[in-house]
């Protein structure tokens, strides 16, 4: 989907609700030069058309209990563009809604390159994974392969989207 332009403004609103979703209008109006009911409309329309997709808090995975997260490449089996024997679909399409579903994927992407997928899942211990594997991954006929990365240490904490045209 193909966003409208955005003018500066627009920008300049996005890179702060980026650093602070929750800074109140009057301060944020303050910081791109607009009034508070302006910069209350812009917010307004950014939602509306979605530029902003959602505003949510961003909370370490361990402080709940999930201390072990992995990547996970998977390989599907080529349906050359058929639909599958289980019904609903294409495998690719069956695949998505199945870890959709799946509270662990905290994440997860339709790529290009070697690999069909790659998901960010997060588990309690190693035993928990191995279970959640066998459950999406193994018990899946239309899973070719998979392959699993267990992170050691973050690198680079979610970013912002640089607001820069």
């Amino acid at each position: 989907m193909l966003l409208p332009d955005l003018d500066a403004l627009d920008r300049k609103l996005l890179e702060q609700l980026q650093a602070d979703a929750r800074l109140p209008i009057p301060v944020l109006a303050e910081r791109v030069g607009l009034s508070g009911p302006a910069c209350y409309r812009r917010i307004r329309r950014l939602r509306e058309i979605g530029a902003i997709e959602r505003e949510v808090a961003v909370v370490r995975p361990r402080t709940l209990g999930w201390p072990l997260t992995m990547i996970v490449l998977v390989t599907l089996e080529r349906d050359s563009g058929r639909a599958s024997d289980a019904g609903g679909g294409h495998a690719i399409d069956q695949f998505m809604r199945k870890i959709a579903a799946v509270p662990e994927v905290v994440e997860a992407w339709y790529v290009t390159g070697d690999h069909d997928f790659a998901l960010r899942i997060v588990a309690r211990d190693m035993e928990g994974y191995d279970d959640l594997t066998r459950h999406i991954l193994l018990d899946d006929e239309n899973v070719r392969t998979f392959k699993t990365l267990v992170v050691m240490r973050q690198a680079k904490a979610l970013s912002p989207v640089p607001a820069a045209p």
